[in-house]
């Protein structure tokens, strides 16, 4: 698991892949072997970094019978810094735009939806991801797996080219519309680039786009 510059230059041994791994996935309860495993390292490697954050409150731990599990500490006074910071250094879409660099040219925007973008996920939730421009779903794939591999969840890729994207949201699209009602993580572009590729400014014409619940 390569570890991001951000994150590598704040936390520069192995500490900073467990926190990346758990914090991005906070409900999840690790086996000691399954995130070694993970991170591609050694259980006894990860012995002592995970006293040592269990020892802070950073993580909580259980055991069953001889097995030790290990996750993020939900209820520590400083996990929503924590996670806001792993969030930005090796979360859901900052791995999403390393991965989708290669295409960078030929998407037009690109978000993260559903319940990833709400902050309302658990440990088995797909990242849900929507990507418009010239890339179809032939693309994708390869690339995607590796964003799996690097965040230990499925990655469901919806692909439409800039004129799909704009007559579905123009004829209000009842699968696109829900989206565009809900909340996003840009991974490629801002709200305006949305806005460009239906054609029309939605806060000036709610009639042609159903609005969105902010």
């Amino acid at each position: 698991m390569r570890k991001p510059a951000a994150l590598a230059a704040l936390f520069p041994t192995v500490r900073g892949e467990v926190l990346a791994a758990t914090l991005t996935q906070p409900e999840k309860w690790w086996y000691l072997s399954e995130l070694a495993q993970f991170l591609g390292t050694s259980p006894s490697s990860l012995q002592r970094e995970l006293k040592a954050l269990v020892d802070g409150g950073i993580l909580e731990t259980r055991r069953e019978g001889t097995r030790a599990y290990f996750k993020a500490g939900t209820r520590s006074r400083v996990f929503p810094e924590l996670r806001g910071l792993i969030d930005k250094t090796a979360g859901v879409v900052p791995t999403l735009q390393v991965i989708l660099r290669p295409f960078e040219g030929r998407i037009a925007c690109a978000f993260v939806d559903g319940s990833v973008a709400r902050s309302d996920e658990h440990a088995a939730s797909d990242i849900d991801l929507l990507v418009a421009g010239d890339v179809g779903l032939a693309d994708l794939p390869p690339a995607l797996r590796k964003a799996e591999a690097r965040l230990g969840r499925e990655v469901n890729v919806t692909s439409y080219s800039a004129a799909e994207f704009r007559k579905k949201a123009t004829a209000k699209d009842h699968f696109l519309s829900a989206i565009l009602r809900g909340k996003e993580l840009f991974v490629k572009g801002d709200q305006r680039d949305v806005d460009d590729l239906i054609g029309q400014s939605r806060r000036s014409t709610a009639s042609n786009v159903e609005t969105r619940a902010r």
